[in-house]
């Protein structure tokens, strides 16, 4: 049986210890091993604010949010509480270095950047900073992610072009509030959302393989005659019982269920397979360096809710301690590049050229706290 290695409790004294600490000197804290942010390490890999030198900072206001945007503090939902938040700054660096005896042509950069949700503020401090010559947009598909657009028609053999971004999040501390007796499954999903639920299965979902399907409808008989929170509650705790927690390249949700084992991804992939298998609408939310589930009731009203899970580390249901940035929500996008769809947006990038430039995306958080949380890592006894 797994037991988590952090609890809630000591989560949250160190909470009100960080308040009360001093501010420490800002750090920088780069993401994670994997770009797309999704690894489960906890290592902040904070760094001391010096290596920002050299590199200018625009410091300007924060842009206001536009209008009908998220109250700082205020759910959009009064079934959700939103408490202790905390604010930071998240620089972005998207650079792309030509080879030395070779120019690179008709550059096209595309990668997620965060966006407003009603657990985060992100606010683009100043305005990008781009190569001169080269163009930038932004893309919001509502409901599920923000994309950024760097196009850059030469970079000459031996340089470089990029983008810079720096904003600044606010992330609170999520918790479902309202009776829980009374939930019910909805019809289908929000319209903004209704592509990422096609017929077709979500990358690493594998909802239509007999070992998936077997395992859901053993789970729904065990919980027959409970309700909507009971049931989905049910797939939630097989997941942390039997799935141990083991770091790797994402193998999907049935790999967890055939090996026992896998990372944040795997476990997030069988729970939001089981969910939606029974009816239940559920998606991964990606962070930096981590993803999580979140699950779609409806109350005795007919309104509808998310409401995040944790699936590895912590024992959080219906509530979530998670204050590193968000990207994406959803497990099935659209890669221009590939022309296939895939289980979140990419970093990604395409040039004409003899040699295939050099492409990065940095993350660097800039915070006075450690903003990573617990372990999400689960012990087995």
């Amino acid at each position: 049986m797994t037991k988590p290695t952090f609890t809630l409790a000591a989560f949250l004294a160190a909470l009100l210890c960080l308040a009360s600490a001093p501010r420490a000197k800002e750090r920088a804290s780069s993401p994670a091993k994997k770009s797309a942010a999704h690894d489960d390490s906890n290592a902040a890999n904070a760094g001391d604010s010096s290596a920002d030198e050299g590199k200018e900072v625009d410091d300007k206001p924060a842009r206001p949010a536009k209008p009908g945007a998220i109250k700082p503090g205020v759910s959009p939902d009064p079934a959700v509480q939103l408490l202790e938040p905390r604010t930071y700054r998240l620089k972005i660096v998207a650079k792309v270095e030509a080879p030395e005896d070779a120019e690179s042509r008709n550059v096209v950069v595309v990668a997620p950047v965060p966006m407003d949700w009603p657990e985060q503020r992100a606010r683009l401090i100043g305005s990008p900073k781009v190569t001169p010559g080269a163009k930038y947009s932004e893309t919001v598909k509502r409901g599920q992610c923000a994309t950024m657009k760097f196009t850059v028609p030469l970079i000459p053999a031996g340089e470089s072009a990029g983008v810079e971004l720096l904003y600044e999040i606010t992330r609170w501390r999520m918790e479902f509030a309202s009776p829980t007796e009374d939930l019910t499954l909805p019809h289908g999903p929000p319209p903004e959302v209704r592509d990422q639920f096609v017929k077709n299965d979500a990358p690493g979902l594998e909802m239509k393989h007999p070992k998936i399907v077997g395992l859901t409808r053993e789970l729904e008989k065990e919980h027959a005659g409970e309700n909507a929170w009971e049931r989905v509650k049910g797939f939630w705790q097989w997941t942390r019982d039997n799935v141990e927690f083991k770091n790797g390249d994402f193998r999907g949700a049935l790999f967890a269920i055939e090996h026992h084992c896998g990372d944040c991804e795997e476990m997030s992939a069988l729970f939001v397979s089981m969910c939606r298998l029974s009816g239940v609408v559920a998606r991964s939310v990606w962070v930096e360096g981590h993803n999580y589930p979140e699950f779609y009731l409806l109350d005795s009203q007919g309104r509808g809710h998310w409401i995040p899970a944790q699936v590895v580390g912590p024992p959080w249901f219906g509530e979530m301690t998670e204050y590193r940035p968000i990207f994406q929500k959803g497990d099935r996008f659209y890669d221009p590049f590939q022309r296939q769809y895939v289980r979140y947006t990419p970093q990604t990038m395409k040039a004409d050229g003899k040699v295939k430039p050099k492409f990065t995306v940095e993350h660097l958080i800039l915070a006075d706290s450690d903003i990573n949380g617990p372990t999400y890592e689960n012990s087995r006894e």
